[in-house]
């Protein structure tokens, strides 16, 4: 099943007169043209926003990093929820999925879980990267008064990974949406290559895609 996952995850962009700036990852859902992505990734603004399609067909090919075309799909964000920072896309394509959404309620602290995004997309490098990791924690973040379930996973990722799917590894199915690391909300800081150094740890938040199944 992952070797076809190119087929299936893809990169989210925004088109300007320079080019395509890429601004995370996202998957195709079991609905004709829909894709699931992190509502920041989007910044809430659909306005030239495009899907850029995978070049290669299988997970195990070569990624040419020298080839810079790409092709796109004009997108926009069908449905958005930034208290759980979900985002549902749309695009003019006739494809659906066969990945099954879910949600971490029967996920335990040890499971193996599958990361598939674009871990250097803040630097318009494009290579889809599988990475796996176990679920560290289950925890309940706090974004407005509203308790949302999160999971703790020991990886470390990057900007560009925002939106992509966790797959629990036995099941096959997607029980989190990756949502970035934890930086604490201390105010100011510095900005180092792009990043926050206080984001430089070895662990990041997963959200439940149980909230994607109820926008659906």
């Amino acid at each position: 099943m992952f070797e076809l996952i190119p087929n299936l995850v893809m990169a989210v962009g925004r088109n300007n007169p320079k080019g395509v700036t890429i601004l995370g990852s996202c998957f195709l859902l079991k609905e004709e043209g829909l894709f699931a992505t992190a509502s920041h990734v989007t910044e809430n603004n659909d306005n030239n926003l495009v899907i850029i399609i995978s070049k290669e067909d299988k997970l195990s090919n070569y990624q040419d990093t020298t080839d810079t075309n790409v092709q796109m799909l004009k997108a926009e964000i069908s449905k958005i929820d930034p208290i759980h920072d979900t985002a549902i896309l749309k695009a003019d394509v006739e494809a659906n999925s066969n990945l099954k959404v879910s949600s971490l309620d029967n996920m335990k602290v040890g499971d193996q879980i599958s990361i598939f995004g674009y871990p250097h997309a803040d630097h318009g490098r494009m290579v889809l990267t599988k990475q796996d990791s176990k679920i560290g924690a289950k925890i309940l973040l706090d974004n407005n008064g509203v308790k949302t379930k999160h999971a703790v996973i020991n990886l470390q990722t990057r900007p560009g990974q925002s939106g992509s799917p966790v797959i629990h590894s036995s099941t096959k199915k997607v029980v989190g949406i990756l949502v970035g690391a934890y930086v604490p909300n201390t105010g100011g800081g510095l900005i180092v290559g792009g990043l926050n150094p206080q984001s430089l740890h070895p662990t990041t938040h997963i959200v439940s895609t149980e909230y994607l199944k109820e926008m659906l």
